[in-house]
């Protein structure tokens, strides 16, 4: 699931209880495995949030290092050139503005 929240930023949230570890992964950080680790809350699911500026982005969660899987509840999937699926995430400009005076 992804969230525009009122402050401006994104919050990306997975629900896999039985993982080790998630990451997002994305064209926002040039699909970077590692770069954006996800915090696990008590129910199972793996939380991150960001700002980034308004647009369209294509992004994975990458569960225990090895297995990139897609966000099927984000704003849509799409086939990835590689094959198997990207998430897709529209940003409004609005999130985008906000978000860049929070971080000023």
């Amino acid at each position: 699931m992804v969230h525009h929240l009122d402050d401006g930023s994104i919050e990306f949230a997975y629900f896999r209880p039985g993982a080790r570890c998630v990451h997002l992964a994305g064209d926002f950080n040039q699909w970077a495995a590692e770069q954006h680790a996800m915090t696990r809350d008590e129910q199972g699911w793996w939380r991150v949030r960001m700002a980034l500026p308004a647009g369209e982005y294509r992004f994975k969660y990458i569960v225990d290092g090895k297995i990139w899987e897609a966000d099927f509840a984000a704003f849509g999937v799409e086939m990835c050139p590689t094959g198997g699926w990207n998430s897709v995430l529209w940003v409004e400009p609005r999130n985008a503005e906000v978000a860049r005076s929070l971080a000023a």
